[in-house]
C-alpha cells in the first residue's frame, strides 16, 4: 500500500508499504478519507515526543475489509469510524475509562501507523458504524467533533448557557457547533482570519469579530458580567488573561488548545477572587461514538469546514507551510 511516512523532523516522503495484517481481535480499514490535524503539523517540525519514521493521522474513517478474528467477520464491508486510544482494557484506568492513563497506552497515529495510508488497523473494539447518512469526508471529522463535545461537556454547557470562543480554527468551530447544539446563547467569536469569522457566523454565532478590544465591547454590551464559558482555542498564551476577564463570577475557563509548555500568563488573583473555574480539556478520549451518533441523526454537522481537498500524491502541498497558513484554509482532508 502506499503511505505517507515522517521520516524524521521536517521530512516526510509518500512510500510503499506491506500492506498491514489485523491480529487477532484486530481490524483493518480501508481508508475513504482522512483529515488533516494541525497537531500532525506540529509531528512534521518535530514539537512532539514521538519516534520516527512513523505514519501519522488520528482522523480517519473507512470500510472495514479484513478481520483477525473469524468472530468478527461481521464487521467486513461496514462503513466505520474508530477510537485511537490502544489499551490493555484491564487496568483500573482503563476500567474507569481513563484510557489515556493505562500503562500500556498507545496512540494510532503517534506510534501505531495511522490513517495516511490505505489502510489502517484497529482493534475491533474500537470500531464505530458509520450512519448511511454520513459521508466519508464527514466522517473523518468525527473525531475533532468529539473533541468538542467533550469541551463542551467539561465546560458545563447547558440550555441557556452564555459562552465566548478565543480561536475559530477546527477546534473552535467544533466547540461552537456543539454549544449550539446544547441550547447555548449569544456566543461571541474572536479569530483573525475572516473565512473563519463567515463560518461561525453562518453556524450560529452572535457576534463574531477579529479584533481583541471589540470583543471587549461585545462583552461589555451583551454580558457585562462575563460570559458563563469561555473556551480558549488557539494554545496562543497571551490569549488567557483576554479569557479569564471575560469569564464571569462563578464561571469556566476552558483550556482547550494546547499552550505547548509556556508560562500561563494571570495573575492568580484574577481567578481566585471570582472563583472561575480553570479546566483543561486536553485528553478527550471516548467522544467519537457520541459525535457519529449525533452526526448520523442530524444533530450536528461540521462538514462545511472542509475548504481543502487531497488526494495522497498532493502530500508536499497539503503539509506545506504556505497551504496550511493560507487565508481561506479552514480544514483539510485527504480523499481516497
Amino acid at each position: 500500500m502506499r503511505a505517507i511516512l515522517f521520516e524524521e523532523p521536517g521530512k516526510l516522503n509518500l512510500v510503499e508499504v506491506a500492506d498491514p495484517v489485523p491480529m487477532v481481535d484486530w481490524a483493518r480499514i480501508r481508508i475513504q478519507a482522512a483529515a488533516i490535524c494541525m497537531t500532525d503539523l506540529e509531528l512534521l517540525r518535530g514539537r512532539h515526543t514521538v519516534e520516527y519514521p512513523l505514519t501519522p493521522g488520528h482522523e480517519y474513517c473507512g470500510v472495514v475489509d479484513r478481520v483477525g478474528s473469524p468472530a468478527h467477520e461481521a464487521w467486513v464491508g461496514r462503513r466505520v469510524v474508530a477510537d485511537n486510544e490502544i489499551t490493555c482494557l484491564k487496568c483500573g484506568y482503563c476500567r474507569r475509562g481513563e484510557w489515556r492513563r493505562c500503562p500500556e497506552y498507545r496512540q494510532i497515529g503517534f506510534g501505531p501507523p495511522g490513517g495516511y495510508a490505505e489502510y489502517v488497523l484497529a482493534p475491533v473494539h474500537n470500531l464505530h458504524t458509520l450512519a448511511d447518512t454520513i459521508s466519508f469526508e464527514q466522517g473523518a471529522l468525527l473525531e475533532p467533533l468529539g473533541v468538542g463535545i467533550a469541551v463542551a461537556s467539561i465546560a458545563g454547557a447547558r440550555l441557556g448557557s452564555t459562552a465566548t470562543i478565543l480561536g475559530m480554527g477546527p477546534i473552535g468551530l467544533n466547540c461552537l457547533a456543539v454549544l449550539k447544539a446544547s441550547g447555548a446563547r449569544r456566543i461571541l467569536c474572536l479569530e483573525k482570519q475572516l473565512k473563519r469569522l463567515a463560518l461561525a457566523k453562518s453556524w450560529g454565532a452572535r457576534e463574531v469579530t477579529d479584533d481583541a478590544e471589540h470583543l471587549k465591547a461585545l462583552t461589555k454590551e451583551l454580558h457585562p458580567e462575563g460570559t458563563d464559558i469561555v473556551i480558549e482555542a488557539t494554545g496562543y498564551a497571551p490569549l488567557i488573561p483576554l479569557g479569564v476577564s471575560l469569564t464571569r463570577f462563578g464561571g469556566s475557563l476552558v483550556l482547550a488548545g494546547f499552550c505547548k509548555h509556556e508560562a500561563l500568563p494571570f495573575a492568580t488573583d484574577s481567578v481566585a477572587g471570582p472563583n472561575i473555574r480553570v479546566l483543561g480539556a486536553g485528553n478527550n478520549a471516548g467522544f467519537i461514538e457520541p459525535a457519529a451518533l449525533a452526526v448520523g441523526d442530524g444533530v450536528l454537522s461540521t462538514e462545511g469546514m472542509i475548504t481543502h481537498r487531497f488526494r495522497l500524491d498532493d502530500f508536499r502541498q497539503a503539509f506545506s507551510d504556505e497551504q496550511v497558513s493560507a487565508s481561506d484554509y479552514i480544514k483539510g482532508v485527504f480523499v481516497f
